[in-house]
Formats: C-alpha cells, structure tokens, sequence
C-alpha cells in the first residue's frame, strides 16, 4: 500500500484526485515531484495499467529523477509507466507512425549547428544585397513559429520592423525543404509534426488516445502552443490529464512558452479541478516573504502564498555598494564568513539576469582563492573537434546529410577548398542530387580539378566502408578505427594555443566515443548509430549538471529548478532586474518579476540582494536606479547591510567557536 500520511493535505488531495483534468499549481518547493510521483504510484495501486499512464517533463533528468522515485514507491511495475520529455514522446509516436507521418523508418534529428547551417544555406540562396541577416535569429523566429503552431511567418506591413520577419518568411519554406531531402527532423518538429499527425490521421489520434488514459505533465508553465494542443490530441475523451506547474514561476516566455495555458487551463480542459501547495519545504520565512512580495504585484496571476513551518530564519540581507567591483568584493567576503561557519564552497550560488554579469565576480573569487565554476560555458556538444566526429557519424548513419557531408569534406584537410566544395554543390543542386551521391560523380561537376575529384571518390569509399562497418555492429570500436584512419585526433591538436589545450581536445573526442560505448553497453535491443545519434540530439539540450565542488555562478535562467543553502542574487538594478528592453524600458515586466521571484527561491538559509550604485559603461561612470523589486520587500523580512558590522574578527571568531562547540557537543551524543 502507498503510504499517503506523510503528505500534507492539498498534496494528498492532488495524489488521489484521478478522474478528469486537474491543475495543480505547485509553488516553488511545495514538493510537486513528490506528487506527482506519488499520484502515478497511487493509479498503478488502483489497477491502472502501467502502459496507460504517460508522464511528461522537459529535461532528462527530470524524467529520470520522476521514474526512479516512481519505482521506489511502487516496484518493478513503475518502470513500465511511460514517463519521457516531450520532445522523446514525441520522437517515439513518429517512429511508431512514421508511415502515417510521411518519414521512412530511419529519420535524423538535426541538433543546433546542423539546423543553424541550414539556415545559412538557405540565407545563401536568399541574397539580399548589401544587408547581412543573423543566422541565430532566424533560426529562433522559426522555432518560435512552429512553438506556436505556425506553418509560415507573418510579414509586417512595407517600413515596419526589421525586415527580419520577411526573410524568416522566405528562409523558413527553404529550411523545411532542406530538412526533407535530408530525411531528418529538426527539435521542433518532434512536437510540431505530431501534432499535424494526431490532427490529420483520426486512426492514429484513435490509437494514441486508446493506449493513454491518464496524462501528467510537469513545469506545464513551460508548455508552449504546440504542446498543448498535443497534450489535447492524445487525452481524448475523458480528459484525464493532471497539470502540475507554477504560473509564477514562467520565466522562457523568450523561447515560446506560453503562460497562458497555465492561466486558462479550465477553458483548455472544462470541469478541472485546482488544488494549490503552497507549504515550502525549502527556504526560510523570511526569504519566503520576500518572495511573496516581489511577486504579489504581477497582474494576471494565481494567486497563491508560500509559507513554511521551519521558522523565519536570518533576516535577508540587502546590500547597496558603490560599484561593481565593490559588489563583486562584498559577495566575495561574505561567503568567506560564512565559510567559517563550516559551509563547503558548494553551498554557495551567485545568480544574475545576464551572463555578461559574471566577470567580476570571477575575478573577486579568484583573488581571495574561492573555487568557484561558471555555468553557460561552451557546451561539450558546440566544440569543433566534437561535431567534427559527429558529422562523420551522421554522413555514415544517413548518406543524405548534406551538411554533414559539407563539413568533413576537408576535415582534416584534403585538398579540397572552398571552391571545389562549391563547384560540387552547384553540381548537386543541378542534377537534383544528394551531395553525397554528388560526390561519387565529382569528376562531372564543370571545373572540377581532377585531383580533387579523385580525393573526393577516396572519401566516398571511405565512408562506403565504415557505413558497412557500423551497420555490422560494434559501434564504438568502428568510431575509434575511424577517428584513427581519417587522423581526427592529429587535426583537433592543430592550431591548439598549448599542448594542454591539444590534449583537452583529444579528450573530448574520446568523451565523444566513451559514450557510445556506455550506450552500446546498456542498450538491451539491437544498437544502432542512428539511435544513438537520435537519443544525443536530444541528451545534448540537457541542463548542465552543477559540480558538487566550488561556488556556483550561473543566469537566473539556468539556476531554475536548482536551489543552494546560500543565495547571492546579484545586480538588483533598473535595467539589469528588470532587464532593459526597446527604449530602455523593462523588455517583459512580469516575466522579468518571475525571475526575480525564481531567484529568491533558489535559497535554503541565506539570502543577499546586491546592486550597484554607479557601473562603468565604455569607459563612463554611469549612475544606477535601485530595481523597483527592492521596494516590494516586506520590512520585517529584510535588513539592510552595515560594512561595520560585515566582517569584524571577533564577530567570526565567536560564530567559530559556537560551530565547533555544536559539532562536539553532537560527537559526544548518544550513539557515538
């Protein structure tokens, strides 16, 4: 039997009410996962069959974490429940209906850089003289379109914007065809596309509906356009569909997320239910009611007041500084103190609006000798040597990546420049041929210099061969004799600025392969190369894991999800929190106020609030407005700093010594 008595009563309610929609709307740390978990427990224990509970979230390790706790309360039968992220489910309903769908069975999924070439491609062919478009932001306003369930995207009348929307307009239907000569997908379409298949196909939308009859859905507060029409299309009759989210917490309104789905869920799903946790299991009082009244003011909101049986705890510190050097000095400082009361650096989060913010603060750990990591670095999947592989896996898996095939042409160098490489595509583009089938006829291409169309026929004999080699199994030791014939590893260490740095290359390189492995390893069913490259397409948009050593620094963005016993939200400026947007007015108030809110959630024990009096901008000394958030803190909840009484000897020393003589007085207890 599941055990229902440690969970308070809305948490109870939420667990047991399983017929019809319900939304629960979860404040931060009122312990959704534990509900959630729990509800699908308490289905399975009714006799639901686990094949019929699908359970949907946004990042692997959110699904991860739900399954395992799913098992630990209700065994092997748990593992059977169909619990992914959105964009797998949806992978997984295109595979099972990729005829229904217009896919062949084997189909790629395109990660950033290969949608972002695309992109360019098709910028090339749409030349707009004399004006350069960025690549990144048409690739947004594509995925934005298809969030929102668009099949094109709308021009604005003749002198309005940026021209931006007319290019994405002209782009947009030359990506897709890219996408479909490629036989691959891009991250959105793994929504998109079902959609258009429950929609359009009523034996499949049949199929779906009869397999699922009890839906839960995570941070529904991210949910965007698409999502929820596919969350409509697979719950059928009756809409047993359970939403578990926090409206004030909706902070990625930037990359389509719509809160309102959240704020209109009964007109979505008629009959719901609401039940709201708004018990805290995670921060203080006070940090608690700082965040209530930073967030009270946002018009169309749930309304909803977090609460906690732990205590007020320490008053939240808000310190003005004169600058930012001073700022970065003050965090610096406090955490030393505080580390004298026996923190690990871990315990330790400095959070900002922008990452562009970090730079000081790095600089002022460094100096007092403070471990620290800066989260929103490169990712381990944008690294050149890392694609490089990546593209000769993808050309091998599927023989029409064309912009695969591109960037290996002459990796390592072949001789084939950028010419011969053009004179090839105009060929292909000609002939109506896949490059790669171009290549084996390279010598008809007009111009081609016989010496490259012969190295261009080695190439393609190479990956003949290794595309034989993968299909016959063994996929990480055939990588590994392909890194070594095409020499990948002497290519990533050129042009390294040290032999440290060649080195580090070479490592990610075999990081790349020592994953392959680990995944041929665990697999239970045949491998295959396309699998796996599917299943990193998708691994490669996870959150970063936070390291369990050094202070954090990282965007309120990324901090999201996250918490720390010691909370630095940083830069509580006019411009900085809230963000400044068109003509230096706040871009999105009430999201900028969600972060603000997420921010000061993020703290378990201690929270400071900093901000700047004057920044240095080109050179000038620029005057600073406290954020309007400031205003909003409860005066009982808050005290200002005094550089007085911050870091006087006898004051740390007399917090040591209390530390201690707790520690002694524990190891001399019972049981010791």
């Amino acid at each position: 039997m599941i055990d229902l008595s440690t969970l308070n009563p809305p948490q109870r309610e939420a667990v047991t009410t399983t017929e019809g929609p319900l939304l629960v709307l979860a404040g931060a740390g009122s312990g959704k996962t534990r509900v959630i978990a729990h509800r699908v427990a308490w289905l399975l224990q009714k006799g639901v069959e686990p094949s019929a509970i699908l359970c949907v979230t946004f990042t692997n390790k959110a699904a991860r974490e739900m399954r395992e706790r799913v098992v630990a309360l209700a065994g092997a039968l748990g593992g059977d429940v169909f619990v992914s992220t959105f964009h797998a489910f949806g992978l997984w309903l295109l595979r099972q209906e990729h005829k229904a769908a217009g896919l062949p069975r084997r189909f790629a999924i395109c990660d950033d850089g290969d949608q972002l070439s695309l992109v360019k491609r098709a910028l090339r062919e749409f030349d707009v003289e004399g004006r350069a478009f960025d690549a990144q932001k048409l690739l947004a306003m594509i995925s934005r379109a298809k969030a929102a369930g668009q099949d094109g995207i709308a021009v604005r009348p003749e002198g309005q914007g940026d021209d931006y929307d007319l290019v994405a307009a002209e782009v947009l239907p030359r990506y897709q065809q890219a996408l479909l000569a490629q036989r691959a997908v891009d991250f959105d379409d793994l929504i998109s596309r079902p959609v258009a298949l429950l929609r359009g196909d009523a034996a499949v939308r049949k199929r779906s509906q009869q397999r699922f009859h009890y839906l839960l859905v995570d941070e529904y507060q991210d949910t965007n356009l698409a999502q929820l029409e596919l969350l409509k299309l697979v719950a059928g009759k009756p809409m047993n569909v359970c939403a578990v989210g926090d409206d004030d917490q909706a902070i990625y309104g930037w990359r389509g997320a719509e809160v309102k789905n959240i704020l209109r869920f009964e007109r979505h799903f008629p009959g719901a239910k609401e039940v709201r946790l708004e018990q805290n299991y995670r921060s203080t009082g006070h940090i608690l009611a700082c965040a209530n009244g930073v967030i009270a003011p946002n018009p169309d909101r749930r309304p909803k007041k977090l609460w906690t049986a732990a205590g007020d705890g320490d008053p939240v510190e808000v310190a003005d500084l004169a600058d930012e050097e001073e700022e970065a000095r003050f965090v610096a400082s406090a955490m030393s103190r505080l580390r004298g009361e026996g923190r690990p650096w871990s315990h330790f989060a400095v959070l900002y609006r922008l990452n562009a913010q970090s730079g000081p603060f790095e600089e002022a750990l460094r100096e007092a000798g403070i471990p620290h990591r800066v989260h929103g670095a490169p990712a381990f999947f944008d690294r050149a040597e890392v694609r490089d592989l990546l593209a000769y896996l993808k050309v091998c898996a599927e023989p029409r990546d064309d912009v695969s095939l591109a960037r290996i042409v002459n990796v390592p160098a072949r001789g084939i420049g950028d010419t011969s490489l053009g004179r090839l595509q105009d060929f292909a583009a000609r002939e109506g041929l896949p490059l790669g089938k171009a290549v084996v006829r390279a010598a008809e291409a007009p111009g081609m210099p016989a010496g490259a169309a012969a190295r261009l026929g080695e190439l393609s004999g190479l990956l003949s061969r290794y595309r034989a080699a993968f299909s016959a199994g063994r996929l990480a030791e055939t990588a590994r004799r392909l890194v070594e014939e095409v020499d990948l590893y002497s290519h990533a260490r050129q042009g390294a600025r040290s032999p440290e740095a060649g080195n580090r290359r070479v490592e990610a390189i075999d990081g790349l392969i020592r994953s392959l492995e680990r995944w041929e390893e665990r697999t239970g069913k045949k491998p295959t190369l396309g699998n796996w490259l599917a299943k990193l397409a998708l691994d490669s948009r996870e959150e970063e894991e936070v390291a369990d050593e050094g202070v954090s620094l990282m965007s309120l963005h990324a901090a999201k999800g996250l918490e720390f016993p010691v909370v630095f939200l940083v830069g509580l400026e006019e411009e900085l929190l809230p963000v400044a947007g068109m003509k230096g007015e706040a871009r999105d108030l009430a999201e900028e106020r969600r972060l603000a809110y997420v921010g000061i959630t993020r703290a378990r024990e201690r929270l400071f609030l900093t901000r700047a009096r004057v920044r240095v901008k080109r050179g000038k000394a620029i005057p600073r407005t406290p954020s309007r958030f400031l205003g909003d803190l409860p005066a009982g909840a808050h005290a200002l700093h005094d550089p007085a009484k911050a870091d006087r000897p006898e004051d740390v020393a007399s917090r040591s010594a209390e530390v201690l003589a707790a520690l002694r007085a524990r190891l001399a207890g019972p049981g010791r």
